[in-house]
């Protein structure tokens, strides 16, 4: 009992410390959205102002998770990492049957990477602040998560190769706050965006369940996908009580608190698997899907029978979809391929209809019309520096920056700047040395080698023999803070964080 009672202490005053971090987020907006509607996000317009070049990113690693034991195997591949609406805490789910949640500010020791033109802009934000909006936000803050801790800590600090240090720890840390066994193997969790408590899981068994944190319990179980698993879920932005669940069975379902059974039906064309599927941060009708037959949908749930947008430039499978912006979604594929799309066309005019089109002539009306969906259906970039052929290995977005990020099968995580061509600004590998990336050139196990893509392909091979791949990556999304998680198929989580 004192031991759960100093873990609980510990607990509340780990919110207590972050009240500073938090004071500048704007909790009423899920991080993924951009009220501006602008792709250029506030971060980066900040370090435009000051003259910055948003190319010269560096990176390094603030912390290590790995299990601790000599089994280490392809049993513990962690193939989902989620943050919570705080950005204080974040879970992991894999082949190990089990969700783990972290405490970020424990594992990541060291400050943010505030300079003082920026606390002098959250200063000035932060007085502006009536008074009720400030005790709202305490009372957040000071919100208690009652998680069980029955761990003795073994966290230990080491230095890294480079002048920086990183924390490292394993699974069964101090830094693991809860773990909960699950009935089978997770492909994809997201946490409820109201209630805090909650989190929900995708599993290989085609069950689509809600779990209570704080009890260690199934608050919901739904089984409607014929056993066939389910590859990937997600909750709305405005409807926080809606989550799609797209599965292997070709389907995606969309289920409601309110109801034991799926609310809605949306097969997927030609009725192949649904990889992946995500809402739009600007409508809860609005329903991107990847799927296997190397096209990415998006759907109005208004109208079921057919999609407003087709997009078919994919050469593979389409293992997941991200909206990047409210206009913008990237999409990632087993033909080693990251590809940027714009979408505007679904948001800024009805998803029912085509874009309006103001000509008396009937046939000039046509042709531009057909001009402007040829044009949206081409990516307006692609990114292509990883390796993935056959596995998921993660992908996303961090909007206020600008960068996607995704895993690789030769046990690397990339990093991608979506106002830049081609190069990747980050490419860390989990089995060899870390270096941020400069300008033409690209690390690979240690040597400088030439952008060329064809030239890195010759080096696969080696790489891939060992079977690792980095299989989940999840950007925190705090507007003034770059860091990346991600994670490998034995279960090595690293915090990886950027700044200029």
């Amino acid at each position: 009992m004192l031991s759960e009672d100093r873990h609980l202490r510990t607990s509340l005053q780990l919110r207590t410390s972050l009240q500073s971090d938090a004071a500048a987020d704007d909790d009423d907006e899920h991080p993924d959205s951009n009220a501006s509607g602008d792709t250029d996000g506030a971060y980066r317009q900040r370090q435009k102002k000051k003259g910055r070049r948003l190319s010269q990113w560096k990176f390094k690693v603030v912390a290590t998770v790995e299990s601790d034991g000599p089994n280490v195997s392809s049993t513990d591949v962690i193939g989902a990492i989620a943050f919570d609406k705080s950005n204080d805490f974040f879970a992991t789910g894999g082949s190990a049957r089990k969700i783990r949640v972290y405490a970020f500010q424990s594992l990541s020791k060291e400050d943010v990477f505030y300079d003082d033109d920026e606390e002098e802009e959250e200063e000035e934000e932060e007085e502006e602040e009536d008074a009720d909006q400030k005790l709202r936000r305490r009372r957040r803050l000071q919100r208690k998560i009652m998680l069980p801790m029955d761990r003795k800590p073994r966290a230990t600090t080491h230095s890294s190769s480079s002048s920086s240090s990183s924390s490292r720890a394993d699974h069964t840390s101090s830094c693991c706050i809860t773990e909960i066994c699950t009935p089978a193997k997770l492909s994809s969790l997201k946490w409820h965006f109201e209630r805090d408590n909650i989190i929900g899981c995708g599993d290989y068994d085609g069950v689509f369940a809600e779990w209570d944190i704080e009890r260690h319990i199934a608050v919901s179980e739904k089984d409607e996908h014929n056993g066939q698993r389910i590859w990937s879920i997600d909750y709305s932005v405005e409807r926080p009580s809606l989550c799609a669940s797209a599965s292997q069975d070709g389907t995606v379902r969309m289920w409601s608190r309110s109801s034991d059974h799926s609310v809605a039906l949306l097969h997927a064309p030609n009725h192949s698997p649904v990889c992946g599927a995500e809402f739009a941060p600007c409508s809860s009708f609005l329903l991107a899907l990847a799927c296997a037959d190397s096209n990415v949908y998006v759907n109005d749930l208004r109208k079921l029978s057919t999609p407003v947008l087709t997009l078919s430039h994919h050469k593979r499978a389409v293992s997941y979809v991200r909206f990047l912006s409210k206009d913008q979604l990237v999409s990632a594929a087993i033909d080693s391929t990251l590809k940027l799309w714009d979408v505007s066309s679904c948001v800024q005019n009805s998803p029912m209809a085509p874009p309006e089109v103001n000509h008396d002539d009937d046939e000039s009306g046509r042709s531009h019309l057909s001009n402007i969906l040829q044009r949206q259906q081409q990516p307006v970039k692609t990114f292509g520096y990883h390796q993935n052929a056959r596995n998921f290995v993660g992908l996303s977005v961090w909007a206020e920056g600008g960068l996607i990020a995704c895993g690789s099968e030769t046990n690397e995580a990339f990093a991608y700047d979506c106002h830049k061509d081609g190069e990747p600004i980050l490419r860390y590998d989990f089995g060899h040395n870390f270096n941020s990336v400069p300008e033409g050139l690209v690390s690979i196990a240690g040597r400088k080698q030439s952008s060329s893509l064809e030239e890195q392909k010759s080096l696969i091979d080696d790489k891939q023999q060992g079977r690792l791949m980095v299989s989940a990556v999840c950007w925190r999304q705090k507007e003034s803070e770059c860091t990346l998680v991600a994670a490998n198929s034995v279960g090595v989580l690293r915090l990886i964080r950027g700044f200029f």
